[in-house]
C-alpha cells in the first residue's frame, strides 16, 4: 500500500510543471476589452482594445496590439511580454515618441487588468476578457 501511495505522489509531483505550462498557455489567444485614457486633454482616446497573444520563447509572449476603428481592427504594434507564473503577471516595455511605456497586466483566468505608464505617468487602464 505504501509503495502505491509513493508512486502516486511521485506521479503527481511530475505533473506540476505541466499544470504550470497549461496556466501559461491560457494566455495564448485573443483578448478584447477597454483601454481607457487617463491623460485628459491629450491626443489619447478611449479605445476598444483587441490583443492577439502567441507564445514566444520561455516565459515570453508576443502580443499584436490592435484597436477598433470604424468597426475594423487597426494595428498599433507588437509588444513582447514576460509572464511571472508566481504573481500571474505580464510585463512589457515599449518605446515611442512619448517615451518609455511600461505595460503591466494581472491575469485572472480569462480576464486581464492592466495599466500603461509612460514616463511615470499613468496613461491607460486596460480591462480585457479572453475571447
Amino acid at each position: 500500500m505504501r509503495l502505491n501511495c509513493s508512486i502516486a505522489i511521485i506521479f503527481l509531483l511530475n505533473l506540476l510543471p505541466l499544470i504550470n505550462i497549461s496556466q501559461q498557455d491560457n494566455i495564448i489567444g485573443t483578448w478584447k476589452g477597454t483601454s481607457i485614457c487617463q491623460v485628459k486633454d491629450s491626443p489619447c482616446h478611449d479605445e476598444t482594445a483587441i490583443y492577439h497573444a502567441i507564445k514566444a520563447e520561455g516565459k515570453t509572449y508576443r502580443f499584436q496590439m490592435n484597436k477598433m476603428v470604424n468597426g475594423k481592427e487597426e494595428e498599433m504594434g507588437e509588444t513582447m511580454f514576460t509572464y511571472d507564473a508566481g504573481k500571474k503577471t505580464l510585463d512589457g516595455v515599449t518605446i515611442s515618441p512619448k517615451g518609455k511605456g511600461l505595460w503591466h497586466f494581472v491575469v485572472k483566468g480569462d480576464t486581464m487588468h492592466g495599466t500603461l505608464t509612460v514616463e511615470n505617468v499613468l496613461y491607460r487602464v486596460i480591462d480585457l476578457h479572453k475571447d
